[in-house]
């Protein structure tokens, strides 16, 4: 009987404290599904969603599955482009996008909440650095949330600036066009686990204009590519920048101010040779060039690939400024040849007196040929005196005298004198009259040598013996001596007088057909050195936007 009981009691216990823990359970239910109600709806998806989510496993269902993922950029600023260390800074935003199926929900449980921000560390992201970054940080250093669609679809657009390396190319400088690029790519997955793609739209166009460069067009294209250090091939998205330099600054400061220090070097040749500065201006415009070419040296990239286009010019004009020099030294050299140290030969005169002049432009003054005629020897001779006779030919002087004219001095220097007419007059013969000379310039006729009257006299003279020659005392014959020495040397200072002037007047032939050379030569060599850059050629619509992606077109295998 006791026992019976006790089986009994043992029982209604038990149900007892399955009715409690029935009525417990009950009540929490309760209350929980009442305190949920309560609770935001972003708040309660969010501990649904990353309830037991694991941020470090890729998004797929199967493991041989691959991830696709979009991505793009939106330009707002071309910060610099600095040529001398060849890097590229510019500020923009990442776009990207995914779609991860575990975080997927049912709008109508959550008040119709479609979308979410949620902090890009709750999720899993892509692992796509910027491959040819030139600073420390190779990933977007500010997270910003991402944009969460109850279909699983993420877009995350973090702003970053990168600093990127840019391959310079100086040959065109400052008419050039630069090609920079961001190449982006995962790190870490293949193209078997991760897939991208660039968006369709092209790269925005609302962005701040940059004060030096101006982006003509923004290409996009996706490589695929085998790494020597992986077996797989690796996926990545390049982001190409053309850009033209807005040249007026560079025209301004170094071009116009080339071209005219080139144009000074022209004048050079207008500068007369006796002038001792045409050597002095040629040799500071040298400095002047050399001065520029220092200052482009200090804003070009110091690389051997190329000369820049205004290097180029500069060293032309430093070649043709050089060339200036040399000519200007040997105009100076002919221009002060004197018939002491040179002969001027016949062709010389004749190609560079009479023939060229006409075809330059050149002409010689009227009464050149009248100041200086051309000196001819003398046809007169006066004969030594034989037994005290003496012959008047009017030309004649002792042989002391004419060794002395034989040996002139530079340093003589007389006045252009001519004497044309020599009247011998004889008032008596064996009466004991004297001979009287007499020389007298001629203005009225200059090309008048002698007169006919005195030539026929001359004549009679000699042609009369020896010993039927007047006879003329000592101090008569020592005054015609000298008196004949002084006309040979007045016709010798002529001669001379002549000479210079033809070297000066070649001197000058010779700076008139260098001046008209050096012109064509600057004139053709500035043009096609400052106008051979193909940008300057381009019109306006030869860089189309670029165009909308449209899948494997834009994919290169490498």
């Amino acid at each position: 009987m006791e026992f019976g009981e006790r089986i009994a009691r043992s029982r209604k216990e038990r149900w007892t404290v399955v009715w409690a823990m029935i009525l417990l359970y009950n009540f929490s239910s309760c209350y929980c599904e009442e305190a949920d109600t309560n609770m935001p709806p972003e708040h309660r998806l969010l501990e649904y969603l990353f309830n037991s989510y694991t941020r470090s496993v890729r998004p797929v269902v199967r493991d041989n599955e691959t991830v696709r993922v979009t991505m793009g950029l939106q330009l707002s600023q071309i910060i610099d482009v600095n040529e001398r260390e060849q890097v590229m800074t510019t500020s923009l935003w990442v776009k990207q996008h995914w779609v991860d199926y575990r975080l997927q929900w049912d709008p109508a449980k959550y008040a119709d909440l479609k979308r979410i921000h949620v902090p890009i560390n709750f999720v899993w992201k892509p692992d796509i650095l910027l491959y040819n970054n030139v600073e420390g940080t190779y990933d977007v250093s500010m997270l910003t949330k991402a944009l969460l669609h109850y279909n699983g679809s993420i877009f995350w657009s973090p702003p970053a600036v990168y600093k990127s390396s840019c391959d310079i190319d100086v040959e065109q400088f400052p008419f050039d066009e630069q090609n920079c690029s961001l190449k982006f790519g995962s790190w870490t997955h293949d193209s078997s686990r991760l897939d991208l793609f660039p968006f369709k739209e092209p790269l925005g166009r609302t962005y701040w204009q940059n004060a030096e460069w101006e982006i003509v067009e923004m290409p996009i294209r996706r490589h695929r590519i085998s790494y020597p250090c992986c077996d797989n091939e690796y996926i990545d998205i390049t982001f190409y920048f053309v850009l033209h330099r807005k040249s007026l600054f560079y025209i301004v400061t170094f071009v116009v101010p080339c071209v005219l220090i080139t144009i000074l070097t022209i004048f050079v040749f207008y500068l007369p040779s006796n002038c001792g500065e045409k050597v002095t201006l040629c040799i500071s415009i040298l400095l002047a060039l050399i001065v520029f070419l220092l200052l482009i040296s200090d804003m070009i990239p110091p690389t051997s690939k190329a000369v820049p286009l205004i290097g180029v010019y500069l060293l032309f004009s430093m070649g043709m400024v050089t060339v200036s020099i040399l000519l200007t030294v040997i105009g100076i050299h002919i221009f002060h040849r004197t018939p002491l140290t040179h002969t001027i030969r016949p062709w010389v005169r004749t190609i560079f007196i009479e023939i060229l002049p006409p075809y330059i432009l050149m002409k010689r003054p009227a009464d050149c040929e009248k100041d200086f005629p051309v000196y001819q020897e003398p046809q007169i001779k006066i004969d030594p005196p034989t037994n005290g006779s003496f012959i008047p030919n009017g030309m004649d002087s002792p042989p002391g005298d004419r060794n002395c004219f034989s040996r002139r001095s530079l340093l003589l220097s007389r006045s252009p004198s001519h004497y044309r007419r020599l009247q011998k007059s004889e008032e008596g013969h064996e009466g004991g009259q004297g001979n009287h000379l007499s020389v007298e310039r001629d203005h009225d006729s200059e090309e008048e040598i002698m007169d006919s009257n005195i030539d026929n006299h001359l004549r009679q003279q000699r042609q009369r013996p020896s010993q039927d020659r007047p006879r003329v005392n000592s101090r008569v014959r020592d005054g015609l001596g000298y008196m004949n020495y002084l006309v040979e040397r007045t016709k010798s200072d002529d001669h001379e007088k002549q000479v210079e002037a033809e070297f000066q007047f070649v001197s000058m032939v010779l700076d008139r057909i260098f001046l008209i050379i050096y012109i064509i030569c600057v004139i053709v060599g500035s043009l096609s050195i400052l106008l051979s850059s193909p940008v300057i050629w381009e019109h306006a619509g030869q860089h189309p936007p670029p165009a909308r992606f449209t899948g494997e077109d834009l994919e290169f295998h490498i």
